[in-house]
This record gives C-alpha cells, sequence and structure tokens, in this order.
C-alpha cells in the first residue's frame, strides 16, 4: 500500500459520465486507478539496440509500462500475452514498453526477446534508476499511462494481456470507449 500511496494510487472511482463501466473494467484486469491524476515520471533509457527512448518522445499514445527481469518467472509467464496485445494494439495506438531492471549482460536479456519473439521496445536499466523512480518493490509491476503521459494505472503481478479485458482497458485510455456509449 505504500508503493501505491507514493505515487497517489489507491482504489477510487473515475469521476465521469462512464465512472462504473471503467471502474469495472480496472477491477476485473486488478488494476488500481490513481487517487490523484499525474505525470509520469520521465525517463531516458536505452535499448538492446543502444537506441535512446524518452517517455516523452511517446506523448500521443497511451503506454503500457512494464517493468520485469530474466530471473522473474512470474514476468516471463505473462510475455506472450504481452507481445500478442502489442500485435492487436499497435494499429490502435497503443505502445507496449517493457523495461528490463537486470544488471546482467544485455545479451542476457536479448536472449529471452528473441526466445518470445518480443517486437515491442525492451529497454535497459540496469542502474534501476528508473524503477526507483517508479518505486517498483515487486516484479512485474506495470503502469498504465495515458496519451498526454498521465498516469492512469497501476498493476502489481502478472497478468493476461490479450485479454478482453486488458484490451477494454487500454481503450478506454484511447478514450474509444467514450463513443461506444459505455
Amino acid at each position: 500500500m505504500v508503493l501505491s500511496l507514493t505515487l497517489g494510487f489507491a482504489v477510487a472511482p473515475l469521476l465521469n459520465g462512464n465512472a462504473l463501466a471503467h471502474k469495472e473494467a480496472y477491477s476485473q484486469l486488478g488494476a488500481v486507478y490513481p487517487q490523484r491524476i499525474k505525470v509520469a515520471p520521465e525517463f531516458s533509457l536505452k535499448d538492446l539496440t543502444g537506441k535512446t527512448v524518452d517517455l516523452k518522445d511517446l506523448r500521443g499514445k497511451p503506454v503500457l509500462l512494464n517493468f520485469w527481469a530474466t530471473w522473474c518467472q512470474a514476468c516471463k509467464e505473462e510475455l506472450p500475452s504481452m507481445q500478442r496485445l502489442h500485435e492487436t494494439m499497435k494499429n490502435e495506438g497503443v505502445q507496449v514498453i517493457a523495461i528490463s531492471i537486470d544488471r546482467a549482460d544485455p545479451e542476457e536479456v536479448q536472449k529471452y526477446v528473441d526466445q518470445y519473439k518480443l517486437t515491442f521496445p525492451v529497454l535497459l536499466d540496469p542502474n534501476q534508476e528508473t524503477r526507483r523512480r517508479y518505486f517498483i518493490m515487486g516484479l512485474p509491476t506495470s503502469y498504465l499511462i495515458d496519451a498526454n503521459g498521465k498516469l492512469r494505472g497501476f498493476i502489481s503481478g502478472s497478468r493476461e494481456w490479450d485479454s478482453e479485458t486488458s484490451k477494454r482497458v487500454m481503450r478506454i485510455l484511447l478514450n474509444k470507449e467514450f463513443n461506444a456509449g459505455l
């Protein structure tokens, strides 16, 4: 609970016309909605090719930001469904980003990327500075960030990311469900 409250998260209703439907979708996914909306902490990390990725450059797209490690069994279990979510939602504008907090050689991380055939960006946080900024205590941990760079949800533990509930929450971030009459 300390982690959740540090970034301003607590189970609280969404305060808009679709509050009940949105709260239900978040609850089904096991996502905690923030009490107060805050801007996601910025980061600038390298991917496995050495290219720098800045969170601010992703503005305009909702982001599923996942923290993981090669030694985390639950992380490895959710990677295939995260890849399927990426394949399904990338054309709708959702960006999946995984941040490895491994201190090991990047080649070790690359083995997992190859094994799971991951095509979404995998960033390296070997000094764990970004992990600390996001107050990550356990793995896997994910954050839902809207197109304006604001934190909209916190998820601790693994999920089936390609489930209908996950897709629905991603569409809420895209505001597509506002137009669907929910």
